[in-house]
């Protein structure tokens, strides 16, 4: 009797661990693989490489000297501006810089200074500001863009330093002032008069990058630029004397080399949106301007044009474009995770420890993954951040799953 209660105790004790066993491999173990419904969107056309074709004056300088630009890369400049000014020395230059970046915050402080009403602000618009600042600023680093995330983040401070204003915690910047003032004048005794200046003849963008295509793409005659013309240019060798150039007509040209089965769904006078490598912006309404064929007839230069110009396209010579023809923007999910069940086209999704069939209504799809609609409240639908099953067997409607 004995020896049989043993046993038992021994059978039970050898369930109990195949049983806790079991629990602790299926906690690290479903029979299904997920994963999440993602916002995405996709842009349908056709893709090629683009040259930028514009009105470019060289600007060169004669003298001997250090510089000390006034304008920024890609910034506009008026007719007669100053570009540059022409220092003796490095040092000069460099205090002359300093300077002015003092001069910078010490009128960035004054404009603060005139924000001390609070029955002036709205802090729910302050307050949205400061939001879109800071997702601006962690885009711009998330992209790479270093340059577009200084700016964010001078905007940012700049509007959280409001804020401080608006909310009375410091209202007096008289001790800060007064220090960035003594800075100037401690600097400008390094700083000599300038020997001279470069002045831009042309109104328009200055751009720092000299590449020597400035007059081999030229603009009064774009029958010129055939695929035999564009794929065989060479720049012109570069004066040792530029410094820069103005980009100084608004309207500019984006040519691409396509094949001829492409380019029969465009027309002169068509309008089409682009997608270029631009960061500030890269989609671009255009105008079908010019479609010069190759001599042999397999390709066509498609030119565009366009009045959009900005700092980045100013900069640009040669970019990587798509010519729009659909954009899609929806859910995105795997191709393995749509099933079909009683007719309606769906997917199943992890709904606690069960399995929940819902619709999905597909906007766009190839061969690996498609796009469906948009939808973030209805339960009976696929919606935003869904845990999505793509990998399970025998799956239903309440099927328990974990």
């Amino acid at each position: 009797m004995l020896k049989n209660h043993g046993k038992l105790k021994i059978a039970i004790l050898f369930l109990l661990v195949l049983f806790l066993g079991y629990q602790y491999l299926n906690s690290f173990y479903s029979s299904v693989l997920t994963e999440s419904a993602i916002y995405y969107e996709y842009t349908d056309g056709v893709k090629a490489e683009g040259v930028i074709i514009r009105n470019e004056e060289t600007v060169t300088v004669e003298q001997s000297g250090t510089l000390h630009f006034n304008v920024a890369d890609g910034e506009k400049i008026a007719k007669d501006g100053i570009i540059a000014n022409i220092y003796d020395s490095e040092a000069a230059s460099v205090a002359a810089t300093e300077i002015s970046n003092l001069q910078e915050r010490i009128a960035l402080i004054e404009e603060l200074e005139i924000y001390n009403d609070i029955t002036a602000i709205d802090l729910k618009v302050l307050n949205a500001r400061i939001d879109t600042a800071l997702n601006e600023f962690i885009v711009e680093g998330a992209d790479g863009n270093f340059e577009g995330c200084d700016y964010s983040l001078e905007t940012l401070l700049t509007l959280m330093t409001r804020k401080q204003v608006v909310m009375g915690e410091k209202t007096d910047f008289s001790a800060l002032k007064a220090s960035l003032n003594e800075q100037i004048i401690s600097l400008k005794a390094q700083a000599s008069n300038p020997k001279d200046s470069i002045k831009s003849e042309l109104a328009g963008y200055f751009v720092s990058n000299v590449d020597g295509f400035e007059q081999v793409y030229k603009t009064e005659d774009i029958s010129l630029f055939t695929p035999e013309y564009l794929k065989n240019a060479k720049p012109a060798e570069v004066d040792s004397k530029a410094v820069g150039k103005i980009v100084h007509d608004y309207k500019w040209y984006i040519a691409s080399v396509i094949p001829v089965s492409d380019s029969m769904f465009y027309k002169i006078g068509d309008r089409v949106t682009i997608e270029t490598e631009s960061i500030s912006n890269p989609k671009i309404s255009v105008t079908v301007e010019k479609i010069n064929l190759s001599a042999d007839g397999d390709d066509a230069t498609i030119i565009f044009s366009s009045n959009q110009m900005s700092k980045d396209i100013a900069s640009m010579r040669h970019s990587k474009i798509t010519i729009i023809k659909n954009e899609y923007k929806g859910l995105k999910i795997s191709n393995k995770a749509l099933r079909v069940v009683n007719g309606e086209t769906g997917v199943f999704v992890v709904s606690g420890i069960q399995a929940k069939f819902v619709k999905a209504d597909v906007i766009y799809q190839d061969d690996e993954y498609a796009i469906c609609e948009l939808n973030v409240s209805d339960s009976d639908k696929l919606r935003l951040y869904d845990e999505i099953i793509v990998k399970g067997k025998n799956l239903y409607d309440g099927k328990i799953i974990y």
